[in-house]
């Protein structure tokens, strides 16, 4: 079995495993769940990047093009996905609230590659692909420079320098939200610290916050 292959049965288990959990205790965010990615739209983004996203995060796209309805990343969908025109806010249900767009708006996310604090050296490569909010200011990205660091995750946020290494991929990081979810704690990163974020549910939506603190009334944490 290929590396690729690899990936993409590791995040396949990662997602299903998500999914079922959403399915069981929080339908709302369930039911938003766009259907999967064009290979074509995919092949398209890399072309126009001029990067090659890596396999695990390809492997994501082809099971679902976003964590939430394109109308939560201010994208109006597509008709042949059968979405309603509007979503429910629901997109933001990975941990420390990040979400991931349709493939289609990465290229408009920090002008693709070129995160916020990005190197002065023309052959980086870095794909924001998930952030705390439609203006995509703070997020995840995908080292997607060829060499040894390809495809490691970090962290950017406004007017700050990237963060590598925060996971080794991201296969990786879906395997820990998967663990977390289920293990009912925040998200453990590669340095050994430990999220104080952990899972609850907010009218029916999956939400990573403290549960000493509510925002929400109807907050919800799994015992």
């Amino acid at each position: 079995m290929s590396d690729d292959q690899q990936h993409e049965q590791a995040v396949s288990g990662a997602w299903a495993r998500i999914e079922a959990w959403l399915r069981q205790h929080a339908p709302r965010s369930y039911r938003m769940l766009p259907p999967p990615a064009r290979e074509a739209d995919i092949r398209e983004v890399e072309q126009e990047l001029d990067l090659t996203m890596p396999p695990g995060l390809k492997a994501f796209y082809r099971l679902r093009n976003g964590t939430g309805h394109p109308a939560d990343f201010g994208w109006t969908p597509e008709p042949e996905t059968g979405l309603p025109p509007q979503g429910q806010e629901t997109a933001w249900l990975l941990p420390r609230k990040h979400g991931i767009p349709p493939v289609q708006q990465l290229p408009y996310w920090d002008e693709g590659p070129q995160t916020i604090g990005r190197p002065d050296d023309p052959m980086v490569r870095y794909l924001a692909f998930a952030a705390t909010d439609r203006s995509g200011l703070y997020g995840l990205f995908a080292d997607c420079t060829p060499g040894p660091g390809y495809g490691r995750i970090g962290t950017f946020e406004e007017a700050g320098i990237p963060k590598l290494g925060v996971w080794p991929s991201f296969t990786d990081y879906l395997i820990e939200v998967a663990d977390a979810l289920y293990e009912n704690r925040g998200v453990e990163y590669a340095d050994g610290h430990q999220d104080k974020k952990v899972p609850g549910l907010v009218d029916q939506a999956l939400v990573w916050d403290g549960p000493a603190h509510p925002r929400d009334p109807e907050w919800t944490r799994f015992a």
